[in-house]
């Protein structure tokens, strides 16, 4: 935001400066009390214990048995019932583990028997996610949720990955994503179709330098637009793309390079 600056003549009072004696001092009536009435700040509540738990956490019981089930006098004991002493919280650090996959091999003896050839047979495998790579759809999705939910760049998480076993490279993690983002396409245009058909958008622009892309430097000028649903829908959308513009960005620029059908209001955000 530009502070405005009013320039006035030498012989221009102040309202606000110097002792000039113009509303310079709160006038004083001799009715008013001296008390200034505030009004008190609410407390915010504090939440539970129970509250700041998910519910969608695991719960594990355990009960503390007694060594010996019988009394001072040698009687045997007869449980009635268990008591409540507290409720801890747990960790499970993460851990990486090696999956080598075989697939078993059978063969047929009669029909060997029959042609003399033996007839192997094998169960069928499961497609890798990635072919000729140790990636799996866990690890992947780590990266994903770390780099973009969590906001941790890639080289920032290298250190972690070496330390739980395996020596990544930024160049690996990054092919990932990549070809991941590529399988996952066909989600990211439905969600496009679903958001065009919204009445009302939200939308924002950041500008960026994207490096090797197509048909620019890159020292050119892109944008990041993300577009999402209004709080009021039922059905939650947040709607990310690069997009690259002659002119400067717009909500209609937006709406032409991405959503072509969409013909209803879009709100941008306004940073002062």
């Amino acid at each position: 935001m530009v502070k405005n600056q009013n320039k006035r003549t030498p012989n221009q009072l102040s309202l606000l400066e110097g002792n000039d004696g113009v509303f310079s001092a709160p006038e004083q009536t001799g009715q008013q009390s001296s008390a200034t009435d505030q009004v008190p700040a609410k407390k915010k509540r504090k939440k539970t214990r129970q509250e700041s738990l998910s519910r969608h956490l695991a719960v594990k019981e355990t009960i503390i048995d007694l060594t010996g089930q019988q009394c001072d006098q040698g009687h045997k004991l007869t449980s009635v019932g268990k008591k409540f002493v507290r409720e801890e919280l747990h960790f499970i650090p993460a851990k990486l583990y090696r999956e080598r996959i075989y697939t078993r091999t059978y063969k047929c003896l009669e029909c060997e028997l029959e042609d003399g050839i033996a007839h192997l047979i094998q169960a069928h495998t499961p497609a890798a996610l990635i072919p000729h790579s140790l990636a799996s759809a866990s690890v992947v999705a780590e990266i994903i949720c770390q780099k973009f939910i969590l906001g941790t760049p890639l080289y920032r998480q290298l250190p972690n990955w070496k330390r739980l076993g395996i020596a990544l490279s930024e160049a690996t993690a990054t092919n990932w994503i990549i070809k991941s983002s590529q399988m996952v396409a066909p989600i990211y245009d439905l969600l496009c179709q679903a958001i065009s058909a919204q009445r009302y958008l939200q939308g924002d622009e950041t500008p960026i330098q994207v490096l090797r892309e197509s048909g620019k430097a890159a020292t050119a000028k892109s944008y990041m637009w993300v577009a999402r649903t209004v709080k009021q829908c039922p059905q939650q959308i947040i709607y990310m793309l690069i997009a690259r513009y002659v002119q400067a960005p717009s909500p209609q620029n937006y709406t032409r390079t991405s959503l072509v059908s969409y013909s209803a209001m879009v709100m941008p955000a306004i940073t002062c």
